[in-house]
């Protein structure tokens, strides 16, 4: 499904070149060193010591047929696509991948002065995981064990009810990281925090603040994670769990 819409509902299918899906390339950093064996490992790497991943291309090769009116109008739906974010996914995979629509050039077929079918090859070049469905878990005050689905980690969205009369709110997991939020006043209204790195915030009831310097926008981990949370009432955190087949 493209945009969560089926293929044939966009009047195209896959045609007899199918789909590919290119490898994925961690971004990997060497360096030869003087004096010492082997290359020095300078590779950037996320909480789970993997690299970072690149984008991946996915193409797909698609036909249309019907009447020239049809065609035109699948045309026109598709390319309204191009160079926009998109979502790709399809039967039993966890999630959905999301990346940039590009177009290749119509290849036309015509038939007795008509045009019959057209065939086209669209590339997304797509983030290199999986993107499930939201899923949100509700937390208490103190010590919280959760497990987080997915392969890789994933950035969460924290909703803090601050308890009566607190200043500070906090949140930490069990490897040394922080989100701490302050006030010289009590707290009163929720605290939504976004940690993805895309569109990372802190509002108090809708008004933007930010946290203390030394806080941590820290990601999930995949499988069992340990949250300590303090100053709330109660709270809930949201995540999409991020998947690398």
């Amino acid at each position: 499904m493209l945009n969560n819409v089926p293929l044939e509902r966009m009047m195209f299918s896959l045609s007899s070149g199918g789909m590919t899906i290119d490898a994925v390339e961690s971004s990997v950093s060497v360096q030869d060193m003087p004096g010492r064996d082997g290359r020095l490992d300078l590779t950037l790497t996320d909480p789970t010591g993997a690299a970072y991943m690149g984008n991946r291309d996915i193409t797909l090769n698609l036909y249309s047929i019907g009447t020239e009116d049809d065609i035109l109008a699948a045309k026109q739906r598709l390319t309204a696509l191009s160079g926009t974010m998109v979502t790709l996914s399809w039967r039993g995979l966890p999630g959905h991948y999301r990346g940039r629509l590009g177009l290749g050039a119509w290849n036309d077929k015509w038939a007795g002065g008509h045009l019959v079918a057209t065939l086209v090859t669209i590339t997304v070049n797509a983030y290199p995981y999986l993107i499930g469905r939201k899923l949100s878990i509700t937390l208490q005050p103190g010590v919280n064990t959760i497990r987080v689905k997915g392969n890789r980690p994933c950035w969460p969205i924290w909703t803090l009810t601050p308890a009566s009369g607190a200043k500070t709110v906090d949140a930490q997991d069990a490897h040394g990281h922080k989100l701490t939020f302050t006030s010289v006043t009590a707290i009163t209204g929720d605290i939504t925090i976004e940690t993805d790195p895309d569109s990372r915030e802190l509002r108090v009831n809708g008004n933007l603040m930010t946290p203390t310097l030394d806080s941590d926008y820290f990601p999930l981990l995949p499988g069992a994670n340990t949250l300590t949370l303090a100053g709330i009432a109660s709270a809930s955190v949201a995540y999409q769990p991020l998947t690398l087949i």
